[in-house]
């Protein structure tokens, strides 16, 4: 059925062209639209529902942990890991929150006396004798300032929201329990949509994936704790202001691949070089020497081989993910590109398996010469 007729001009050949516009078109039309609009009305619950998932994924080898070695049910399983986790969360930020909030706003007070602090030792003299860091680092750090002050800032304004706080803590942490409790009910109801073949690669990348995302978030979270803690020790016995911020700083930096670490040892290093230029080379010592243990032994005996995606990737989905969520998007990013990693290989295979066979064949009727 047409629901819209629109004749044009005459064609060159002397034919009018027409336009026509079915119902069905603008249904689709329609359709896409409001999903849309939708996508964009609800996209707050969306975003909860896919960091429930995402956290489910990562605790699930926990559970199953649990499940195993205390030999009880699932549900129970799920709410001790859950919920132990949330007390730990609650005595970690009755214990340390306090004086971390200190500490950060203390930092982000002294940045410009830290800069100056720079700029008057012997290598920030020399430096800005030669070119014009010194106006461009004061720059920087009046940015670094206000921008942890808006961050803080905004965090303070959440916290004065308590009931939509707490409202979106709960929901979190009853999606997350909820899913971690029917996760082999729901990964059964997929399976007994499939056919044999496609029960068999469900088989196949579901552990997989659970192992990815799982390992590879705990292991760089574990990671990022060794690295905080080294810096902050170090920090700490250079002498160097607030070490507790720097600490965190550094631990949270630590969690975006391939260029995080990397930004948290050059704000070591400048803020050690405020203290002596020997505190910034043994600063500066440190971070060498933690890069080569953390990149040749912390992550291949933590990580093992579940994060395997080429730098090429890690930096692409760091960039992408980042613009989409911010730094949270930057820390996620490498589990679920190694989980569409897993995916795209499994679906690939046949074709993947095809194409060798071709070429194999190619090769052994491909005349010998002598």
């Amino acid at each position: 059925m047409e629901a819209a007729q629109a004749s044009g001009s005459p064609a060159p050949g002397g034919r009018a062209l027409s336009v026509s516009i079915t119902f069905r078109t603008l249904l689709v039309a329609a359709t896409i639209v409001f999903v849309g609009w939708a996508f964009v009305a609800v996209r707050t619950a969306i975003l909860t529902l896919f960091f429930a998932l995402f956290v489910a994924l990562v605790l699930e080898p926990v559970v199953a942990l649990v499940q195993r070695r205390a030999k009880i049910g699932r549900g129970l399983s799920a709410t001790i890991v859950v919920l132990g986790l949330l007390v730990l969360a609650v005595v970690f930020a009755l214990i340390l929150i306090a004086p971390f909030v200190d500490q950060v706003r203390d930092f982000v007070d002294a940045l410009p006396t830290i800069t100056q602090d720079i700029n008057n030792s012997s290598i920030g003299s020399w430096i800005d004798q030669h070119s014009s860091g010194s106006e461009q680092l004061q720059d920087n750090a009046k940015q670094i300032a206000e921008a942890i002050g808006s961050a803080l800032g905004g965090i303070l304004g959440v916290a004065l929201s308590a009931f939509s706080l707490v409202l979106s803590l709960v929901s979190a942490v009853f999606l997350t329990l909820f899913l971690l409790i029917d996760m082999p009910r729901l990964v059964g109801a997929v399976d007994s949509l499939l056919d044999p073949s496609g029960a068999r690669r469900l088989e196949r990348i579901w552990p997989a994936i659970v192992t990815a995302v799982s390992r590879t978030m705990l292991g760089n979270i574990a990671i990022s704790i060794i690295c905080g803690t080294i810096y902050g020790l170090t920090a700490w016995a250079l002498g160097l202001p607030y070490p507790l911020a720097l600490a965190f700083i550094a631990g949270f930096l630590d969690l975006i691949p391939m260029v995080g670490a990397t930004i948290a040892g050059a704000i070591l290093v400048l803020v050690a070089l405020t203290q002596s230029v020997t505190a910034a080379v043994i600063m500066l010592a440190v971070v060498l020497i933690y890069q080569q243990l953390e990149n040749y032994l912390l992550q291949p005996t933590i990580l093992g081989r579940a994060a395997d995606v080429s730098g090429f990737f890690v930096m692409a989905s760091v960039i992408v993910f980042g613009a989409l969520l911010g730094a949270v998007g930057a820390i996620i990013a490498v589990p679920i590109v190694a989980s569409i990693q897993i995916v795209v290989r499994e679906l690939t295979a046949p074709r993947r398996e095809k194409m060798a066979r071709l070429r194999a064949g190619d090769q052994a009727r491909a005349p010998t010469t002598v």
